[in-house]
């Protein structure tokens, strides 16, 4: 049986299906999902919830900037 809501000792909001397997595999739960409008673009947003009385496992992320300069490599 899955834990509830008020079991969550820490959230977090990601912006990407990458960000949020990474905190998946980590141990995270996804609570909520919707779209943040801005403009006229959709952006996914996803927040998730770390339940278990362990420390937090924080999964290192790349920031946009860095996903930017990956990308530039990749297609030089």
């Amino acid at each position: 049986m899955g834990m509830s809501i008020e079991e969550t000792k820490l959230t977090a909001e990601v912006g990407s299906v990458r960000e949020l397997n990474l905190y998946l595999i980590s141990g995270w739960v996804l609570i909520l999902s919707y779209c943040k409008h801005s403009s006229d673009t959709q952006n996914p947003r996803f927040v998730v919830a770390w339940q278990s009385n362990d420390e937090p496992v924080v999964p290192e992320l790349l920031d946009e900037w860095e996903l930017s300069e990956i990308d530039k490599q990749r297609y030089r």
